[in-house]
């Protein structure tokens, strides 16, 4: 697939984008869900599986100590793999939340009936995917998935590439990549 430059005309932004464990435990469903940021003209900097353990989820939800989804939320995010994306879109952190929809998924089901939490979530906890709220969320977060991704060399070297160049798709590493110079 080739994003050309006349659709990636502004600076990108970056967000990270999450498909909880409920998702990924099964392929067509995660495989439906990838296919969606791709349908959407999101660019894939970064794609990561992974399994937390239940250190991880406390350290990344520890904002949310204390609340009284906190627990079931650790223990279901460390409860099987998951798999972690970095997204670059303009204006990539409203439209990824826009294409998840509201977080409970009861609402989305309502107010946003084509949002993949309605479509594919079960619960409030068990709501297929995560995704930054805030450009500042968005670099903690992404730093916290991806500790040697450097977002700010990134957005130098290598954003006005992606926006401008005709980007290629790797099937094997499911990442977007700029066609290799010869």
């Amino acid at each position: 697939m080739l994003l050309t430059a006349a659709r990636l005309a502004r600076v990108l932004q970056l967000t990270l984008a999450v498909i909880k464990p409920d998702a990924v435990a099964h392929p067509l469903m995660l495989e439906a869900l990838h296919q969606r940021i791709l349908d959407n003209k999101f660019v894939i900097v970064r794609c990561r599986d992974l399994v937390w353990r239940r250190q991880d989820s406390e350290r990344f939800y520890a904002e949310h100590s204390g609340r009284f989804f906190y627990q079931r939320l650790v223990e279901f995010m460390s409860s099987g793999p998951m798999r972690a994306y970095i997204l670059a879109r303009e204006d990539g952190i409203r439209h990824w939340r826009e294409l998840m929809g509201p977080t409970k998924v009861f609402r989305a089901r309502y107010s946003s009936p084509a949002s993949i939490r309605a479509q594919f979530g079960l619960t409030d906890t068990r709501n297929t995917t995560h995704g930054s709220d805030s450009v500042e969320s968005a670099q903690r977060e992404i730093s916290f998935f991806f500790p040697d991704f450097c977002a700010e060399e990134w957005m130098v070297k290598e954003e006005p590439l992606f926006r401008c160049g005709q980007l290629q798709f790797d099937h094997q590493k499911q990442i977007h990549m700029l066609p290799v110079q010869s």
